[in-house]
């Protein structure tokens, strides 16, 4: 019997000087039935002649280089799903690694389990791929390690972004039906997109193999850095969030998720962005209900205070 294919897709924009890295962790994984797709977003380096000779230099790799105009990471993922022949979809950002086992270990688990998602943990470093020194990126529990299900997924996603865009292997079939990434989004935009995949299959498997990771590169044109563009992203996302909860079958779990993410979208105002539209919602809901609603209020006054105090330093 046929191993599934896989299809590897890295969205590249003036990465051709960390690429060649990132290409040599997906020739090194023992799971060798994959293809890679490589969608250059217009870069303007010399991201095509590393690609074309890393392709020359390893002739037997499933290997092919898209160049595609310029319009954001999501629209060159976007880009690389249209073209995937795979039934799983791994996405691989141009600056980052994948473990040696991680296809192998993942693939076995989603066709033993009939798994839509398996995740691994994810490990954040600096430096070169061979000389790398791991670093604490978030703090314990923000990133998934445990396998999710049901309300309890969906809570764990509406808090944060429980996944890097490296971590799952996903069957391309759920992708297509969550409506692929969102185009105009810029940053969190893997966010989006797996808690629209949880909303059409809410079951999330953690490999929980120390052997399979997602290794992340941090450094100074990192997304993750630009705390800006997040901040504006999230707020896209939680809107998104609570048009698509609307749509439970469940009223209670429905009512009480639409409230969480609410809650969470003033306090995330507070701290970064729009303090009076934030606090507009904090006491409206106060008033309505004291008691209930103090926890909410002290949350966004302390957020408030540490905001201040940030700007006077």
């Amino acid at each position: 019997m046929m191993e599934p294919l896989v299809s590897i897709i890295i969205p590249a924009f003036n990465y051709g000087h960390l690429i060649v890295e990132t290409l040599q962790s997906v020739i090194k994984q023992r799971y060798l039935h994959w293809e890679c797709i490589i969608i250059d977003d217009g870069s303007t380096d010399h991201t095509a002649e590393v690609v074309a000779g890393f392709i020359a230099a390893h002739p037997t790799y499933r290997i092919t280089f898209h160049p595609v105009k310029n319009g954001g990471t999501s629209a060159a993922k976007n880009a690389g799903i249209r073209l995937a022949k795979g039934k799983y979809l791994q996405f691989l950002d141009a600056d980052d690694l994948l473990s040696a086992e991680k296809l192998s270990i993942q693939v076995a688990l989603a066709e033993t389990s009939g798994a839509g998602l398996v995740f691994s943990k994810a490990v954040f470093f600096t430096g070169e791929a061979t000389a790398r020194e791991e670093i604490q990126k978030y703090p314990a529990g923000f990133l998934a390690t445990e396998t999710l299900s049901g309300v309890e997924l969906l809570k764990r996603q509406v808090t944060n972004n429980i996944l890097t865009i490296n971590s799952p292997l996903v069957k391309k079939e759920l992708v297509i039906a969550a409506g692929l990434f969102d185009q105009d989004l810029k940053n969190n935009e893997d966010w989006l997109l797996w808690f629209k995949v949880a909303m059409h299959h809410p079951h999330f498997i953690f490999d929980g193999d120390d052997r399979s990771c997602a290794l992340i590169r941090v450094h100074g044109k990192s997304a993750i850095n630009n705390k800006r563009n997040m901040f504006l992203g999230e707020v896209v996302v939680r809107n998104h969030m609570d048009q698509a909860l609307s749509t439970l079958q469940d009223p209670k779990a429905m009512a009480w998720l639409k409230k969480l993410n609410l809650d969470l979208l003033a306090l995330h105002e507070v701290r970064s962005l729009s303090v009076l539209k934030a606090f507009g919602y904090i006491f409206s809901n106060f008033v309505k209900n004291p008691l209930q609603e103090w926890p909410l209020l002290k949350k966004g006054m302390l957020k408030l205070g540490i905001r201040m105090y940030k700007t006077i330093r």
